[in-house]
């Protein structure tokens, strides 16, 4: 990671955003963020992209948004571009005219925009303030619910539920001939060692029998990190929502 120390803290720079906008709750209101400067819009386009930031003058600039973009995708591109705009300030302030950090690594720089937009979008205390159950029974709902809330799609907040939270969210498809239903992984949005841990709970025939016989299981196994406690809501006849709580690491 080439002179990646030379960038400010992405979380850090985030959250003093969010505080100077006065924003507190979700979902973040992006109109709002961009309104601690005068000078910086939003504009709608037919884009090949995403979208990218488009300096227009001294200190201004307007951030060009693929208008055909889920309304998700959108307010991402968005925290992702003023991610951009943040940086370009803080070099201005270094060496007096605004620009990218010229000896940092463009992926480097891309990295640390889309964690500045993360944390723009889902900061971690409202993360935790939004779920907050350390039980899979008590977080299933409002975690099922919280992209919507947050305005962010479902990949990205249960991606940010591991992250911040230690939840792993999965979903689960039937499959087999009544009387011999089994589950199979669809999706985990945790890390690889926790879906490969998930694929072989499901291999258990007496796991199925409970994710196949209520629309609401819970269950709790062993695992090297401790105990495990899983919460399921079926969604339809053969999918089914998985949320898992494991331990800290650190409380190994």
């Amino acid at each position: 990671m080439k002179n990646a120390h030379l960038l400010p803290n992405p979380v850090v720079t985030a959250e003093k955003l969010l505080a100077k906008a006065g924003i507190t709750t979700p979902p973040v209101e992006l109109a709002q963020v961009l309104s601690v400067w005068s000078n910086l819009f939003i504009v709608e386009e037919e884009l090949d992209g995403s979208g990218y930031l488009l300096p227009i003058g001294e200190l201004g600039a307007e951030i060009l948004v693929n208008k055909d973009h889920r309304e998700e995708r959108k307010r991402f591109t968005v925290a992702h571009e003023l991610g951009h705009w943040v940086l370009g300030l803080t070099l201005k302030k270094k060496v007096g005219h605004f620009a990218q950090p010229k000896n940092v690594h463009h992926a480097e720089t891309e990295r640390w925009c889309d964690t500045f937009a993360t944390n723009v979008l889902m900061p971690e205390f409202m993360v935790k303030a939004n779920v907050p159950h350390s039980d899979p029974v008590l977080a299933i709902n409002l975690i099922v619910d919280a992209a919507a809330r947050f305005k962010v799609s479902e990949e990205a907040f249960f991606i940010r539920l591991w992250e911040t939270l230690r939840f792993q969210v999965a979903f689960v498809a039937m499959e087999g001939r009544s009387g011999e239903e089994g589950f199979s992984l669809v999706r985990s949005f945790a890390g690889e060692e926790e879906g490969v841990a998930l694929e072989r709970l499901l291999a258990q025939r007496l796991v199925a029998e409970q994710l196949g016989g209520s629309r609401f299981p819970i269950l709790s196994f062993s695992s090297a990190a401790g105990k495990v406690r899983c919460a399921g809501r079926r969604l339809s006849d053969n999918r089914t929502i998985l949320v898992l709580k494991w331990p800290d690491p650190i409380c190994k």
